[in-house]
């Protein structure tokens, strides 16, 4: 091919890449509006709830989930949706939106099969960049990561053009990619910080490396600005998805190191059966990546010039550097690895410039067997990838369908039958973008009332949040499904059965229950009638909720229970005071360890401390094989309390089957001028201090 014709030869090619797209596109959105009776639908439901902080931008409360409440950010990417809430400002409102959603990332996909074709054509000849743009095309579940409406695809398509701009040598390029990146997700801003810390060694002597600090401010910028709005650092929605958090950390190291190890064969091999799991998720291994592309993706960085080098290697250390980052979380591997599908279109590139090296190495100085090899070994890896993405077709259907049938379908229901802005409990969806209900995220993700529980502690604080909020707080309404709410026998107390709905979507259904309160709350008081002579005259100073996440942070709490290096957490207990006195449901810890907070308490005067425990108190363990509740018999109970950090009494006492109350007293002369720290070690259960002078 001549030097003339080489120009109308990428150009052709990168048209086919584009036609390519629409067809695909057409594919995958067939197979939805097949369905959903023609409708747009998310394919998980998280898209609703970032298109109901769009409204909230467009209407001008911003991080504001439902108007008046504190601010959030469980919709993870800024970049995003301000751009939602632009498209909601102007018009494209309810399944408008979904589908505005939908198409950008059509038109990121077709985007990013260019952008493919770029980045290998800088390394190699253009067959190489054809089959890196192909195999973008056919990816399988990087197609799924485009078009089901979610700021992934446009982190995909950042991604690649960071790489694209980091391998042609633009320092300008890099600094506008990696600025635009780090506003798009909280993964943004430690690339931003290595590329940043190696730009002085990409381009050395080149002035612009300094613009590296961009993107760098911009990234640190983002999460102090969460942080003076929630108080969180990152994304509320992703706070509490910490394996630290949930578990040991020899327990985090064994799920991340299988995890990884996971990652790492299906990019080798890429033959999992359908329903190996890949950390917490399973389904459709076998279309992980093409077969052995890992090893070309290796040869193409290990052969690649000179110039292109330290590119090169900055974009690998970046990318494992931030799996390895991202990775120990509650979600890892679901979704077919949405969190580490931004990854994957530049290691598809790789792929196509690897097989090239592969090719000419095996055939040496024979042209005509090279290029056979070279076109058999492209058709096998575009074959694979039409089987990936034909099958992640089917599947990109049949999510939207159910999620028509469950979640669509319950918000039609409310929207007839409920009055708009009705506060309504949720376990299970997010529909309130189509309802405008008032929405209370048990989970803490969007809701500010309920921050701040573990994972692992999830129905105990979600109780506690429940019983401080004001009775006209409360929500009239639970909306769960049918395995959650048969899991949790807390929420089955707090619902008035039958449900006044529930969905026919042949799969987890939702249901839709009328909430009653009559045992939240009652936690907050003594009963015991000991205790209540003990405190007889006295003023009650402070108290501290156990399991109240808001209540723990303004007693600046901590607690360490742990059995070797198993972490037990607290859980629900709903038990009997003796007499037999009212039913009293609580949440508490064993504690195998001890506590540490701070009480508000005048020098000078005793303070008297009613500590609520019980003789078998439940524990909740998370261990790689699942998640299991032990009841723990502690016949009796000892406490070491300090005092502002000095030793000063041993309290034992046998503890009642149902609840107790237990009183003792702390010498006034040692207590601080007016708050003081209070320590206390042993092995005793604890659900609710009261503290009275």
């Amino acid at each position: 091919m001549s030097e003339a014709e080489a120009p109308d030869e990428h150009g052709r090619h990168r048209r086919w890449l584009t036609y390519g797209a629409v067809g695909v596109v057409a594919l995958f959105l067939g197979s939805m509006l097949a369905a959903t009776e023609g409708h747009f639908v998310p394919q998980v439901v998280d898209l609703y709830l970032v298109c109901q902080y769009a409204r909230a931008l467009a209407e001008g409360h911003p991080f504001q989930y439902n108007a008046g409440e504190a601010a959030s950010t469980g919709a993870t990417s800024l970049l995003f949706t301000v751009v939602l809430g632009v498209a909601e400002a102007v018009g494209i409102r309810g399944e408008g939106l979904v589908a505005f959603a939908i198409l950008t990332g059509a038109v990121l996909y077709a985007i990013a099969a260019r952008l493919a074709y770029r980045l290998a054509a800088h390394l190699a000849a253009d067959r190489e960049a054809l089959l890196a743009g192909a195999l973008v095309l056919l990816g399988g579940p990087v197609v799924w990561g485009f078009l089901y409406g979610s700021d992934i695809a446009a982190f995909m398509t950042l991604f690649l053009w960071l790489t694209e701009r980091l391998v042609a040598g633009s320092p300008k390029g890099v600094t506008a990619a990696a600025t635009v990146l780090a506003l798009t997700r909280p993964e943004g801003f430690p690339i931003a910080l290595l590329l940043g810390a190696a730009s002085s060694r990409l381009w050395p002597g080149d002035r612009r490396a300094r613009w590296m600090a961009l993107p760098v401010a911009v990234g640190a910028a983002v999460i102090v600005l969460y942080r003076a709005l929630t108080g969180s650092w990152v994304s509320t929605s992703v706070v509490d998805k910490s394996l630290l958090a949930n578990y040991s950390l020899a327990d985090t190291m064994a799920l991340v190191s299988e995890y990884l190890v996971d990652v790492v064969r299906g990019l080798l091999l890429g033959l999992y059966p359908s329903g190996a799991s890949i950390g917490f998720a399973k389904g459709w291994a076998p279309f992980f990546f093409p077969p052995l592309a890992l090893l070309l993706v290796v040869l193409a960085v290990v052969t690649v010039e000179p110039a292109r080098r330290r590119a090169v290697l900055a974009w690998a250390v970046a990318t494992a550097a931030t799996i390895v980052l991202v990775s120990p979380n509650l979600f890892m591997g679901v979704h077919f690895n949405r969190y580490l599908l931004w990854s994957f279109p530049p290691l598809h590139a790789f792929v196509a410039v690897g097989l090239g090296v592969l090719t000419r190495r095996l055939a040496r100085d024979d042209a005509a067997l090279e290029r056979r090899l070279f076109t058999a070994g492209a058709l096998l890896l575009a074959t694979l990838g039409f089987l990936s993405t034909a099958r992640f077709a089917a599947l990109y259907g049949e999510m939207a369908g159910e999620v028509y049938r469950r979640d669509v379908a319950t918000a039609q229901w409310i929207t007839r039958h409920l009055p708009s802005g009705v506060r309504i409990a949720n376990l299970a969806t997010s529909v309130e973008y189509l309802t405008r209900h008032r929405n209370l995220n048990l989970h803490g993700v969007t809701s500010p009332a309920f921050f701040g529980g573990r994972t692992a502690e999830r129905e105990m604080s979600t109780f506690e949040a429940l019983g401080r909020l004001e009775p006209t707080e409360r929500p009239e309404y639970l909306l769960t499904t049918v395995a959650t709410h048969e899991s949790s026998p807390t929420m089955v107390e707090l619902v008035i059965a039958p449900p006044l709905y529930q969905t026919s979507s042949f799969g987890d259904d939702i249901v839709l229950y009328r909430m009653r309160y009559d045992l939240v709350g009652q936690n907050r008081r003594l009963y015991s009638p000991g205790a209540i002579e003990r405190v007889r005259g006295l003023t009650a100073v402070d108290s501290l909720n156990i399991g109240d996440g808001r209540d723990e942070r303004e007693h600046d709490y901590t607690f360490t229970s742990r059995a070797g290096d198993l972490r037990l957490n607290g859980t629900l207990l709903a038990a009997i005071y003796p007499g037999p006195g009212p039913k009293v449901i609580d949440g508490g810890r064993a504690i195998l360890g001890g506590e540490s907070f701070t009480v508000k308490a005048v020098r000078g005067r005793d303070l008297i401390v009613v500590l609520r425990t019980t003789r078998v108190p439940e524990v909740r363990v998370l261990r790689p094989r699942g998640t299991s509740a032990f009841h723990l018999d502690i016949p009796e109970a000892a406490l070491f309390v300090n005092v502002e950090g000095a030793p000063y009494q041993q309290i034992r006492f046998q503890p009642k089957a149902g609840w107790d109350e237990q009183v003792f007293r702390i010498d006034g002369s040692l207590l601080g001028a007016e708050r003081t720290r209070l320590e206390l070690k042993g092995r005793y259960a604890v659900f609710y201090y009261w503290f009275f002078q």
